[in-house]
């Protein structure tokens, strides 16, 4: 019986050790021919990881991250801590706290869907000025971006209805003027500057807004206009030096922008003009007793200080990418001022 056992696996294993063999001479053959009957043998592959190794997942990310490009998540994010300090300035807390968060969320989203739709309409310029921006690169298509900045509008108002009829009014205009900005201002002389200038002063007003001061009456207090003045300078300042950076695009289009109506040079000193009146203005809230001396040290050191140097640094050249240098420290320096107006209100 044992004997029988035996026999049997050994039958068993020598016929599969000659069908592994018949097999690998078999394959071989194919390999060494390269068809058989008209037909190449396929590799195996192996598996990759759905993750790792998958390019739809790879088009996915990179996509993602176009659009997160797209809306220049900085600008949302300094319009969102301004209306926190707006807030806060205009009632002394940022209480009721949703009210505040959904208005902060409200001015990201509106802002982020100015931006894609100013990229939008802006394919020729930035493929001179900017052509590794998400759209003009080809990251991200036209009709997509449209799109994703009307949805933004959309949530964007559909959030200030939630506060308040006068959060609502404001999302509204603040929309439209964004969009009438990027269609038509934008192309008048010094108009778009100082529209952009206006729109982030508001942003102060709109935590005002939040925490119902308006009715109160109590966001007309210097405290709350204070930084909404200070944003209109600045801002506009620097919306001259970027129209310097983007001049050669500009002009390729048709825009009229202050550099190219005026020349680099007379623009340059407009925008020291916004600049000046900043640094100029600066520390008068300290001395009449408005904001705290803390507010006075940061401003100095980490607003005027800056300011002076982006100026003597235009003054050196007029080179695009001086300007774009000079135009990303301003970007910056608008979070030192954030903190020296929050400092102040302490």
């Amino acid at each position: 019986m044992s004997n029988t056992a035996s026999s049997i696996k050994g039958e068993k294993g020598l016929r599969a050790k000659c069908q592994e063999q018949f097999q690998t001479s078999f394959w071989k053959k194919l390999e060494q021919k390269g068809e058989y009957g008209g037909v190449r043998p396929r590799k195996a592959r192996r598996p990759e990881s759905r993750l790792s190794g998958s390019p739809a997942f790879r088009l996915s990310g990179s996509m993602l991250y176009a659009f997160f490009r797209l809306v220049r998540p900085l600008n949302g994010l300094i319009a969102s801590i301004s209306v926190i300090i707006g807030a806060f300035l205009a009632s002394g807390s940022i209480s009721p706290f949703t009210s505040v968060m959904i208005v902060a969320i409200a001015a990201f989203l509106l802002l982020s869907a100015g931006n894609v739709l100013n990229d939008f309409c802006d394919i020729e310029t930035d493929r001179i000025n900017k052509p590794y921006r998400p759209i003009p690169s080809g990251q991200v298509k036209r009709r997509f971006a449209l799109v994703f900045a009307i949805a933004l509008f959309v949530i964007g108002v559909g959030l200030g209805l939630l506060v308040n009829w006068i959060a609502f009014s404001v999302a509204c205009i603040v929309s439209a003027l964004l969009a009438l900005y990027t269609i038509k201002l934008r192309r008048l002389l010094l108009v778009g500057n100082i529209v952009v200038g206006l729109l982030t002063g508001l942003t102060f007003i709109s935590g005002g807004i939040a925490v119902g001061a308006v009715g109160r009456g109590v966001i007309y207090n210097a405290r709350a206009f204070i930084p909404a003045i200070f944003a209109f300078l600045f801002t506009a300042g620097r919306e001259i030096v970027k129209d310097i950076q983007d001049v050669k695009g500009d002009e390729a289009v048709g825009l009229l922008s202050l550099p190219i109506k005026w020349g680099q040079q007379k623009a340059m000193y407009a925008s020291f003009i916004f600049l000046a009146l900043v640094i100029l203005i600066s520390p008068w809230p300290y001395f009449l007793g408005i904001y705290s001396l803390y507010y006075l040290i940061c401003v100095v050191l980490g607003v005027d200080l800056v300011l002076i140097y982006c100026m003597l640094s235009l003054l050196r050249g007029l080179s695009k990418q001086n300007a774009a240098k000079v135009a990303s420290l301003m970007k910056f320096d608008i979070f030192i001022g954030l903190g020296a107006i929050y400092l102040g209100g302490l």
